[in-house]
């Protein structure tokens, strides 16, 4: 089977939307769930970025939860967050 992100029937939109599903599929794992916070805890997503280099990662966090996780704006973060809470039975 070809992976999507080699599919030449699909178009850049579709090839995006695959990749934000397999996003919040792994990351909606218990596992997914650590990787992810470990991940926007490393790029400074919940600090205040002091440096360069720290505001470089901090954009990339933000351009990771918007693009990747399809979080573009305040009413998918609450999505994201409800659909998340759910996953774990509300806690």
């Amino acid at each position: 089977m070809t992976p999507f992100w080699k599919n030449e029937s699909l178009t850049a939109e579709e090839k995006n939307a695959e990749l934000v599903n397999t996003c919040r599929r792994v990351f909606g794992t218990d596992d997914g769930k650590v990787v992810l916070n470990m991940l926007l805890t490393d790029l400074k997503l919940f600090e205040d970025a002091k440096t360069e280099s720290e505001k470089a990662v901090n954009e990339y966090a933000k351009y990771f939860v918007r693009e990747r996780l399809g979080v573009r704006d305040t009413k998918d973060l609450t999505d994201f967050i409800a659909e998340t809470a759910a996953s774990e039975g509300g806690k």
